[in-house]
């Protein structure tokens, strides 16, 4: 089977500061550091996929994705070579549907390259103050693994509805601007915890593997306490967990690229460390992937 390698990673860390980017510099800079970091070039980007939630005026069409491809100058010549481009949203899940995605269209043939990109910013003039966001963003760029034994293998998402009303976000216009109100029910991160492990068991008998075979798990990051649970839900020891939680708060879609991005300067990845990327959306919906360095 084809799989797709993560070829480069570029990041807009949160930063303290009166200058705050909005979620267009946010999803440029992690962009621009990705592609520098590339082999590839701009024009090189078959497809762009935008997953970030939360923008700046809280607007929702045209597709963020097209501002992003303009900002980072990708193929926006007429005449020349077409990048397609769209936003792909589901919450926390969002960018590795986009590595799905992506992945999905490489094995069928129909691209080599692609780019998968988030930002998430809180930009209201009266911020809720129990809807804190973390402003980042997170880039990846995608192609076809040179080796059968390196990149994604599988893929899963599972999504169980009954639990749908524990997490939601909304905008009222009551206040000026708009005002951005996200809600967390207190039993969210115990549901999601007790959700995890038939996934995560599901998963490991797709990949022929157990427990002691995953090397490391790169998750989510939506609280303290789930992060804290994670590693009793999935019977792996603590160290196996990345946890930027403490450094960075919840950052939604782009969390488990920074947590990416700190596990390599970290030095917790290296050739041949077999992980998983583990996201937990609105839905609720759990996606696992698992990934060979």
């Amino acid at each position: 089977m084809l799989r797709s390698r993560i070829e480069s990673v570029g990041v807009s860390l949160p930063r303290n500061g009166p200058w705050k980017p909005g979620s267009l510099g946010l999803a440029a800079k992690a962009g621009s550091s990705c592609l520098g970091s590339s082999q590839y070039l701009p024009v090189d980007v078959e497809i762009l996929i935008n997953a970030g939630v939360h923008r700046d005026r809280h607007y929702a069409e045209p597709a963020f994705a097209v501002y992003i491809q303009n900002k980072l100058g990708i193929n926006v010549e007429f005449q020349r070579r077409q990048t397609a481009s769209f936003d792909l949203l589901n919450g926390n899940c969002g960018m590795l549907n986009a590595l799905h995605v992506l992945t999905t269209m490489m094995q069928s043939g129909a691209i080599r390259t692609g780019l998968a990109i988030a930002s998430e910013v809180n930009t209201d003039k009266i911020p809720d103050p129990d809807s804190a966001i973390t402003a980042s963003g997170a880039a990846i760029m995608l192609d076809l693994s040179p080796t059968p034994d390196r990149g994604f293998g599988a893929f899963l998402f599972r999504t169980f509805d009954q639990h749908h009303d524990l997490s939601r976000s909304a905008v009222t216009l009551t206040v000026e601007r708009g005002q951005l109100h996200i809600h967390r029910d207190e039993d969210l991160d115990r549901t999601c915890l007790s959700l995890l492990p038939d996934v995560w068991d599901e998963l490991l008998e797709s990949e022929k593997t157990d427990r002691d075979g995953i090397d490391l798990v790169i998750p989510s990051q939506p609280s303290a306490g789930f992060i804290a649970g994670l590693p009793d839900a999935l019977g792996l020891a603590p160290e196996k967990v990345v946890d930027v939680f403490s450094l960075y708060g919840d950052t939604l879609t782009t969390s488990p690229i920074l947590a990416l991005h700190y596990a390599r300067e970290a030095g917790l990845i290296e050739a041949g460390t077999r992980a998983v990327f583990l996201t937990v959306g609105s839905g609720i919906t759990i996606g696992m992937a698992s990934y060979d360095f």
